[in-house]
């Protein structure tokens, strides 16, 4: 049984995943380490008059008055805090503070929260630690009643949960292959020598290894080039059916699904559709591909710009938290996102959030910068999550030969929220490769030209970043940030610009320099 599921007391008494961390910080040092939020009484977003209508449903994400970030300009001025700080034990700091702040919280407002939920005021209860608080399903009459919640500072009122339409027989687990003990030099996509992702590997001997890329997709279909290099949840036993790690999912060995509760990574298997070629069926296994895919043991074409690294998969069509709170707790390096929502209200301000706090525990967030033709208004309505800027990377594609793109999302991006002022951001970061993109098919087949899309620019901008990691596992993401834009290739009108960003990723330069400032 998914910790979900269970009813707020029972939580409080198996905080499993809470207290993993907790005995770094003792309580003195929690209170200093999160940051108050800018808030006199409790803010709650705007209702549309169809919200306001009686007997609606409403799914709500609350904010607990403490936060490791706690106003719009923190995540900058933290930075500067912990800018001498080493990423592997930095991100231990944080998680330690913001589980016990969670859990604080909560034991706080334990007595009211357990009242509104025996009343039914409030269901589908799920407590969150990447930002201290809650999501809940309640009426919209009943939304006055959060506000009587101890420390709840910010109420947001989020999209419906969507829940799954259809179920599919259980997966077994993944046989274990041998990951490979180098890169092969021959046998790869013409993207790999347009990155110099190849020369990082001859030259330097690295390819992505000790790094985990989690990859949010909706369908994952396995084949030898996956396998080899598949997580596998060291505190997970296969198959047994069994929670045995404790973080309230079973058989979370290769990543899980949480829109069905289950470890089964697909939605779609191929041999259900009549088009084999579909590439939406493809979409998960194409960018897992290109972050990690390696040569199988056949020998055949090794599509990943980061081939000796792992990769897990993350199924969620709903709430972010969950995802990117296990993607946390595994040690994921990069957390890449193909996929566009259409969040422009306040309620982007929370997966922007959950961004810069996951930021802080380590992890880089990449996205392609979506697909959408630029229309007449400036600044661009970019999607969540590649409009967030600094926490999230958002990467443009260009052509084969480097021409653009027209359906490739452009910059410059707005905010203007009750949380964040920053006004017109520049994005995107970078570019990679969006068109007409070669696809290795499950069983081994090369077809060219297949993927077009800003979905597999990101992708290769998660392969160059495990390249990086794998140079320096402790390299910082605003250092990452300054090294991968400094280094990228002009492409576009001298100089960073709205629609490549600063250049074309240059993996080969980005590690250069990585390696040369850790020396």
């Amino acid at each position: 049984m998914s910790k979900f599921s269970l009813g707020f007391s029972q939580f409080l008494l198996t905080p499993l995943i809470l207290v993993i961390h907790l005995s770094t910080l003792d309580a003195a040092e929690v209170s200093h380490a999160l940051e108050n939020l800018e808030s006199s009484g409790v803010w709650m977003t705007p209702l549309s008059d169809r919200q306001r209508e009686p007997d609606l449903n409403l799914r709500a994400t609350v904010w607990f008055e403490k936060q490791w970030l706690g106003d719009g300009e923190a995540y900058e001025r933290r930075a500067k805090e912990f800018s001498a700080s080493k990423r592997r034990e930095l991100r231990l700091r944080v998680i330690a503070a913001l589980k016990a702040g969670s859990q604080e919280a909560h034991a706080n407002a334990s007595t009211e929260i357990g009242r509104l939920l025996s009343r039914g005021s409030i269901s589908d209860f799920e407590t969150h630690w990447i930002i201290n608080g809650f999501s809940c399903s309640l009426k919209s009459e009943d939304l006055p009643l959060l506000e009587t919640i101890p420390g709840v500072r910010k109420i947001f009122i989020q999209p419906v949960r969507i829940q799954p339409r259809f179920n599919l027989p259980k997966n077994e687990s993944q046989p274990t292959l041998p990951l490979p003990e180098k890169p092969s030099l021959q046998n790869f996509p013409w993207y790999i020598e347009k990155l110099k992702a190849d020369q990082v590997w001859k030259e330097f001997g690295l390819a992505g290894q000790g790094t985990l890329n989690v990859i949010h997709d909706w369908n994952f279909i396995f084949s030898d080039h996956l396998r080899r290099n598949v997580y596998r949840n060291p505190g997970e036993t296969p198959d047994n059916g069994v929670d045995d790690d404790g973080n309230g999912y079973i058989d979370d060995v290769h990543g899980y699904n949480f829109d069905r509760q289950s470890a089964d990574l697909y939605t779609l298997p191929l041999a259900h559709t009549p088009n084999p070629r579909n590439r939406s069926i493809l979409h998960g296994t194409s960018c897992a591909t290109i972050v990690s895919g390696a040569q199988s043991l056949s020998g055949g074409p090794q599509f990943g710009v980061a081939p000796l690294s792992r990769w897990a998969g993350v199924i969620n069509r709903g709430g972010i938290e969950r995802s990117v709170e296990w993607a946390i707790e595994q040690g994921a390096d990069t957390y890449s996102m193909s996929f566009s929502r259409d969040y422009h209200g306040d309620y982007q301000s929370h997966w922007r959030k959950v961004m810069e706090h996951g930021s802080f525990c380590g992890v880089y967030f990449v996205s392609g910068a979506g697909n959408r033709r630029r229309e007449a208004e400036e600044p661009f309505r970019m999607n969540i999550p590649q409009s967030i800027p600094k926490a999230v990377f958002a990467a443009a594609g260009i052509q084969r030969d480097l021409g653009k793109t027209s359906f490739s999302c452009v910059g410059p991006v707005k905010w203007d929220t009750e949380h964040y002022q920053d006004g017109v951001v520049q994005k995107p970061e970078v570019c990679a490769f969006n068109f007409k993109v070669p696809c290795l098919y499950p069983n081994g087949e090369v077809v060219p030209d297949l993927l077009n899309g800003n979905s597999y620019a990101g992708p290769m901008f998660c392969g160059a970043i495990s390249l990086m990691l794998s140079a320096d596992p402790d390299l910082l993401p605003w250092d990452l940030h300054d090294i991968i834009t400094s280094t990228a290739s002009d492409v576009g009108p001298e100089g960073v610009d709205h629609e490549t960003g600063h250049g074309l990723i240059n993996c080969y330069a980005a590690v250069s320099e990585v390696l040369r400032r850790k020396n």
